[in-house]
């Protein structure tokens, strides 16, 4: 833009005092919307990080993330323990590296034992 000529003094002032105005004006305005925008910045923290829960309504900073799995984890490992209660682990072996072969050795063993029993009955029978 160009300045204009002027008539006197006064006409030039007026001019170069408007156009400081209209320049504080301006920057007043971007001032602001620079304001505006670093409030919508979270601060260094918990908020930075936002999560939508699956099931929630609303999303989660990262310390409710963190209640949210830890409770969750707990609840499982509490279920997990009423579980092992309930199947009595120790008691059938299970905890072994070889828990499948105790229980088989267990079965056959019992059948063995049925089959012997009934072995000698009939030898008794037969006189044998």
């Amino acid at each position: 833009m160009e300045t204009p000529q002027f008539n006197n003094d006064e006409d030039f002032f007026a001019w170069t005092f408007q156009k400081i105005s209209e320049a504080i004006t301006n920057l007043t305005q971007r001032l602001e919307q620079v304001e505006e925008g670093l409030q919508k910045i979270p601060p260094p923290g918990p908020d930075m990080v936002k999560y939508k829960i699956p099931g929630n309504e609303h999303y989660s900073n990262l310390t409710e993330i963190f209640n949210v799995s830890f409770c969750r984890i707990s609840e499982i490992n509490s279920r997990m323990d009423d579980i092992n209660q309930k199947l009595d682990i120790d008691r059938i072996g299970l905890h072994s590296d070889n828990a499948l072969d105790n229980m088989i050795n267990i079965r056959i063993s019992d059948q063995l034992e049925d089959i012997n029993q009934r072995l000698n009955k009939i030898e008794s029978k037969l006189g044998i």
